[in-house]
């Protein structure tokens, strides 16, 4: 019986009539927003051949993205099947103008469909007269299309609205040719009431940028693309839903931006800086009363609006009197009324060896003002130190003067951290350095008597402590983590360079190998220091020839005890 009934059902079965139609979501829209071109085929029996013709006014964004269903109904003891097929892509027209998406021919089997030609009209931004485009679109502003190189300029997106806004989704663009900072980006639009074009729309500020162009000439900024959903209009009392309106969702992008960007003119008396903007310095001391020997902090603050990671005054030259540790280096940055700026604190330790008055000079910040248009410098003030004499001091205990120390002082070196290999030892003869120092002590042993009080002096005074504390510091270095030979044999570099500077009493003074060697004979070690010496050889040659971590761990230990008979036998 349900045979007879399935049998008589199909011999009613009625297809639809088969056909394709080529559509687009919308036919008028501003440049920069994208289109969805849409094939439905209905009731082809088989799936259809797209060939999309030459788009040469659009570019294919997405797609061909496909859906099917099938539908089966049964009216007045008839069966009507029907089934539809939609392909679509997503297209965003390359010009302005009324633009065409020539005719196409589909075919599905046997059949074949030939659709008719689609006009769309693709308005510049600056038209915004018409209702459609005026409903939503995205504005970039620069607050200055000329700046100079290095000057900051502030890149604004807003968004400007009549309909209901669902989501929001950016892509910003790349910013080549820009150091660049975010200066604002909320978590949710804040819509505001604003008048553009003589309509009246709601705002938001979707996105301030500070760029710091870092090249002079022409700078392209490319669009800003962003895919927007608008809550649709209900068309019916019964398209209501509990999660209200359905949103349909649209690809628009910004104007494109051009920038003119003015090259920084030349200095008369200098080299060009890479400091733009507007600032302020000053300096200061945590006291200008010290004893010798002990230490003093000086600082010098840098604050303004500009691109604070460009600002260092790295080129002060204390006096010699005063032993000099490595700056603290802070900064702060935070913007001022769409203005990035900041504060960069430099901080340095100050130790007088000498007593009397010691200036520290004025320290100057050369800048580029872009609103006065020309270089500008600014200064702090000089300092005077006074520093009352210590009669323990160890400088003083040697018998020194100050002008010889201070020539010391014009060979001295700062040593480079980042530097992990230290100089051939074969460059030559011994430096200026290692002379001078092999002079002053020479200046000790040719008077026993001075030299034996000036040991016992040494060992009650604060510079006897730093001879003690020889051996502790360089072990300190020694026994900090290393993980390569390369990082092993840079410690036991630092170390000795460490050990050397404390038993001399002398400030961070950097040595090469055969310099080193030669501190070591003058004291009498030339055994030990041609051990030393081979150690340091090998961790010259860890550049060029592959070495063991084991290899490395076993001159490690070996360094160790040739320090300590070093330190036992230094005189």
């Amino acid at each position: 019986m349900i045979h007879t009934i399935l049998i008589c059902l199909l011999s009613t079965l009625i297809w639809a009539e088969s056909t394709v139609n080529v559509t687009v979501d919308r036919n008028r829209i501003i440049e920069g927003d994208s289109i969805i071109l849409t094939i439905t085929a209905k009731n082809v029996k088989s799936e259809p051949d797209v060939r999309l013709p030459n788009l040469q006014e659009f570019k294919i964004v997405s797609g061909p993205s496909q859906s099917s269903s099938t539908n089966v109904q049964f009216v007045n003891g008839k069966v009507t099947k029907s089934s539809t097929t939609t392909l679509s892509w997503t297209l965003v027209p390359i010009k302005t103008g009324k633009l065409t998406i020539p005719a196409m021919v589909i075919k599905a089997g046997k059949q074949s469909f030939t659709s008719s030609p689609v006009s769309i009209t693709v308005l510049k931004r600056e038209d915004l007269q018409t209702e459609f485009v005026s409903q939503f679109f995205i504005e970039a502003e620069l607050d200055n299309k000329t700046p100079y190189r290095g000057e900051q300029v502030i890149l604004t997106y807003t968004l400007y609205t009549k309909v209901d806004v669902t989501s929001f989704d950016d892509e910003l663009p790349k910013f080549k040719g820009f150091w660049i900072e975010e200066l604002f980006a909320p978590k949710n639009l804040q819509l505001r009431e604003s008048q553009k074009n003589g309509n009246r729309f709601y705002a938001a500020t979707i996105k301030k940028i500070a760029l710091y162009p870092t090249k002079s000439g022409d700078i392209d900024i490319d669009p800003m693309t962003a895919v927007i959903g608008i809550r649709e209009k209900q068309q019916r009392w019964n398209d209501f839903s509990l999660f209200g309106p359905p949103s349909k969702k649209y690809t628009i992008s910004t104007n494109k931006l051009e920038l003119k960007v003015q090259p920084l003119p030349e200095r008369e008396n200098g080299k060009v800086s890479a400091v733009v903007g507007n600032w302020n310095i000053r300096s200061g001391m945590s006291t200008t009363n010290v004893k010798q020997d002990e230490a003093v902090t000086f600082q010098v603050i840098i604050n303004g609006t500009g691109n604070i990671q460009t600002v260092d005054i790295s080129n002060i030259s204390f006096p010699n009197e005063l032993e000099i540790f490595e700056p603290e280096i802070h900064i702060k940055e935070n913007p001022l009324r769409d203005k990035i700026g900041g504060e960069k604190k430099f901080e340095w330790v100050l130790i007088p060896r000498f007593a009397g008055d010691i200036y520290i000079p004025k320290v100057q910040l050369n800048y580029f003002d872009p609103k006065q248009g020309k270089w500008l410098t600014k200064s702090t003030a000089r300092h005077r130190l006074n520093v009352a004499p210590n009669e323990k001091s160890a400088i003083s205990s040697i018998g020194l003067s100050k002008e010889e120390v201070a020539l010391v002082g014009k060979d001295i070196r700062f040593m480079d951290e980042s530097q992990s290999k230290w100089r051939d030892r074969n460059s030559g003869l011994i430096s200026g350095t290692a002379l001078t120092l092999l002079l002053l002590s020479g200046m000790v042993f040719a008077f026993p008597h001075a030299h034996s009080l000036t040991r016992k002096r040494m060992k009650q005074t604060s510079g006897g402590r730093q001879v003690r504390r020889a051996l502790k510091s360089a072990f300190l270095i020694l026994d900090s983590k290393s993980d390569t030979p390369e990082e092993i044999y840079t410690h036991i570099y630092k170390s000795v360079v460490c050990f050397i500077n404390h038993k001399m009493g002398l400030n961070q003074v950097e040595y090469s190998t055969g310099e080193i060697i030669d501190i070591f004979k003058s004291r009498n070690l030339s055994k030990v220091g041609e051990s030393i010496e081979q150690i340091m050889i090998r961790g010259e040659m860890v550049r060029f020839a592959p070495i063991s971590s084991q290899d490395a761990q076993n001159d490690l230990q070996e360094f160790k005890i040739l320090l300590k008979e070093t330190d036992d036998g230094w005189l």
